[in-house]
C-alpha cells in the first residue's frame, strides 16, 4: 500500500489523548503484541468506570448502573466500536487510493488535496464545540449531583467518549462526502479494464459499504441503549421524545450518506462512460462509409472499426456502480434493519 495516502499518519484525537495519558508507552511496554493505544485507552475507563466508580456507588447506597439497566453496557462496546471504525476507515481510505492509483495517475497538486480528510484545527474546532455542549448540558439539564456523575460527565465524557465521537464523525463523513468529491475534482477517469467491471473503484465501493455497517453497528447499538429497559421489561420505562427522534435522524443521516456517496460515484462513472462510448461512436462513422444504412454500408478501415469496437466491449461491461447485486442486497438490509427494529418495539409499547 502506497504510504502517500496513508490516512494514519494524519492527526487523530483518540490517538492523541491515549498517548496524552501515557497509553503508547503502556502499548509498548506490555509484555506480546502491542496493542493499539486507544483500545487499551477506552477499555480502561470504561472498566474505571463500572469496576470503580459504579461499585462505590452501589456501596454507599445506590445501585450499580448494570444492575439498574443492564443494557449500557452496549454504550461501552459502541466506543470500542467507534475506535475500531476510525481506524478501519483510515486504513481504507489509504488501500482505496492506492487501489485506484492516484498517485500515478494525478499530478502533484492533485495529490495534495488527498493527504488528509480534515486538518487538525477543523477537529480541535469541533471537539472544543462539543465540550461546550457536554458542560452546558451536564450544569444545565442533568445536573452533577455526586463525585462519580462529575467524573463520568466531566471527565470520561470529555476526555474519552468525545474524542471517539468527533472523530468517528469526521471520518465517516469524509469516506462518504469528501472522498467521492475529491475523486471527481482530480478527474480520476475509470480502469476499463478492471477485471472485477468496477472501473477500478472496487475497493472505493467496498470502503463505502463496510464504513456504512459500522455506522448501522453503532446505530443497532444505540437502539439497544435506548430500548434496552423495553427490552428487559423494566417497570415504567418508555423511550422519551428525544431519544426517538435522535434514533431516527441517526438513521436518516445514514441513509443519506450512503445514498449521496454512491450517487455521486454512479454520476462520475456514468458520465465517462457516455462520454467514451460516444468518442468511439465517432471512431465508427470513420471507419463505415454511410454507416446509417446497413445495406450500403462499407467499410473503409477495418483495423479501425474492430479496435472501436473492442474498445467499446470494455466499456460496456463496465459498471456504472462501484457495487455488485449481492452488495446492494447486503445495504438494502442494513437501510432497513434498525428501522423495522424501531417501529417493531414502538408497536409493542
Amino acid at each position: 500500500m502506497s504510504r502517500e495516502f496513508d490516512a494514519r499518519d494524519e492527526r487523530n484525537l483518540i490517538e492523541y489523548m491515549a498517548a496524552l495519558f501515557g497509553f503508547s508507552r503502556l502499548s509498548t511496554a506490555l509484555p506480546g503484541r502491542d496493542i493499539y493505544p486507544p483500545y487499551l485507552y477506552v477499555g480502561f475507563f470504561s472498566l474505571l468506570d463500572v469496576c470503580v466508580l459504579q461499585v462505590y456507588v452501589h456501596l454507599t447506597g445506590g445501585t450499580h448502573i448494570l444492575l439498574q439497566t443492564p443494557n449500557v453496557v452496549a454504550g461501552y462496546v459502541a466506543v470500542l466500536l467507534g475506535v475500531y471504525g476510525v481506524r478501519y476507515m483510515s486504513s481504507g481510505y489509504g488501500d482505496a487510493l492506492a487501489a485506484i492509483r492516484a498517485q500515478d495517475r494525478v499530478d502533484s497538486s492533485g495529490i495534495a488535496r488527498f493527504q488528509r480528510l480534515f486538518g487538525w484545527r477543523t477537529k480541535i474546532g469541533i471537539y472544543v464545540v462539543a465540550v461546550a455542549v457536554l458542560y452546558a448540558n451536564a450544569v444545565l439539564n442533568v445536573g452533577v449531583p455526586n463525585r462519580v456523575t462529575a467524573i463520568n460527565f466531566l471527565f470520561t465524557w470529555e476526555f474519552v467518549f468525545l474524542p471517539v465521537i468527533v472523530e468517528f464523525a469526521l471520518t465517516y463523513y469524509g469516506i462518504h462526502v469528501r472522498l467521492p468529491r475529491r475523486i471527481k475534482k482530480a478527474e480520476i477517469g475509470l480502469f476499463f479494464y478492471d477485471p472485477r467491471n468496477m472501473g477500478g473503484f472496487a475497493a472505493v465501493g467496498q470502503l463505502l459499504k463496510r464504513s456504512y455497517y459500522i455506522y448501522t453497528a453503532g446505530l443497532l447499538l444505540f437502539f439497544v441503549l435506548v430500548y434496552g429497559p423495553v427490552l428487559f421489561s423494566v417497570s415504567g420505562y418508555v423511550p422519551g421524545l428525544f431519544e426517538l427522534a435522535f434514533f431516527s435522524t441517526a438513521w436518516f443521516a445514514g441513509l443519506l450518506s450512503i445514498g449521496y456517496s454512491m450517487y455521486t460515484m454512479h454520476r462520475l462513472m456514468s458520465a465517462e462512460k457516455e462520454q467514451r462510448i460516444r468518442e468511439l461512436e465517432d471512431q465508427l462513422h470513420r471507419a463505415i462509409e454511410n454507416p446509417y444504412d446497413i445495406t450500403d454500408s462499407r467499410v473503409t478501415d477495418q483495423e479501425q472499426l474492430d479496435d472501436a469496437r473492442r474498445r467499446l466491449e470494455e466499456i460496456r461491461n463496465t459498471r456504472v456502480y462501484p457495487a455488485t447485486f449481492t452488495m446492494w442486497s447486503q445495504i438494502a438490509i442494513s437501510v432497513l434493519l434498525p428501522q423495522l427494529l424501531q417501529l417493531t418495539v414502538q408497536t409493542a409499547l
